[in-house]
């Protein structure tokens, strides 16, 4: 019997929510302090994490950068800092809140949202869909002409992955600014928005079957039939 290859290629593509948000503010602050001494070197940035670890003991808190200064060159009680800081919230429910809370500092800003992912689960979860597509098409297109799927020659994968950018929030659009202004005595502020991040990742499976015109003996192996 004739033997040949079927060369197929196919796609799965889904749709996946981000897992969490990192939340990156600016602080001025009239105090110098480095790591996690900068977390508490405004009464006023105390009182925002406290606030924050009210609504959720989850959301971490972490020291991105530093930069310093000073009028007399040389680092001193006159010397002041600015701190870039982020937050991690891993409840997306929760993020509008947290932008809400951030929002009420005088001398804290939101610089950017960063969004993170977790991709490799469903990535997998993509590649076994597009494998099963594979297999599926290449038998129905050799069934159609009377002839057989003996085995995999070759199979690889590829994977088409977006990366999404960070929202940029400063300077503050309107609805922190209107929040900003309309300070309550509650210790619960939200900009009344969701925010959510969507994209849509892909993985492409390439097959090389091995084929033989007409049905294929159970007495061979597919080895003995391809040699």
């Amino acid at each position: 019997m004739e033997h040949g290859i079927l060369r197929v290629s196919e796609t799965a593509k889904s749709e996946i929510e981000a897992a969490r948000a990192f939340v990156i503010v600016n602080v001025a602050s009239q105090k110098v302090a480095f790591g996690n001494a900068a977390l508490t070197a405004s009464e006023e940035l105390k009182h925002i994490i406290t606030q924050l670890k009210q609504k959720s003991e989850d959301i971490e808190v972490e020291t991105e950068s530093v930069a310093l200064e000073t009028s007399s060159g040389f680092l001193g009680k006159n010397s002041s800092a600015h701190y870039t800081l982020k937050f991690t919230v891993s409840d997306l429910d929760l993020l509008g809140e947290v932008l809400g809370i951030c929002s009420e500092g005088k001398n804290i800003s939101v610089q950017s949202i960063r969004w993170d992912y977790d991709e490799d689960a469903e990535k997998l979860k993509l590649i076994k869909q597009a494998i099963r597509q594979a297999q599926a098409k290449a038998e129905g297109m050799m069934a159609e002409i009377g002839h057989t799927v003996l085995g995999v020659r070759t199979c690889s994968d590829s994977y088409q992955v977006p990366t999404i950018h960070e929202i940029n929030v400063a300077p503050a659009p309107v609805a922190f600014e209107r929040t900003r202004r309309a300070k309550t005595a509650s210790a619960s502020v939200d900009i009344g928005t969701q925010f959510k991040s969507k994209k849509t990742i892909s993985a492409t499976c390439t097959v090389e079957f091995f084929v033989q015109n007409g049905a294929q003996n159970p007495n061979h192996t597919a080895a003995e039939q391809t040699g």
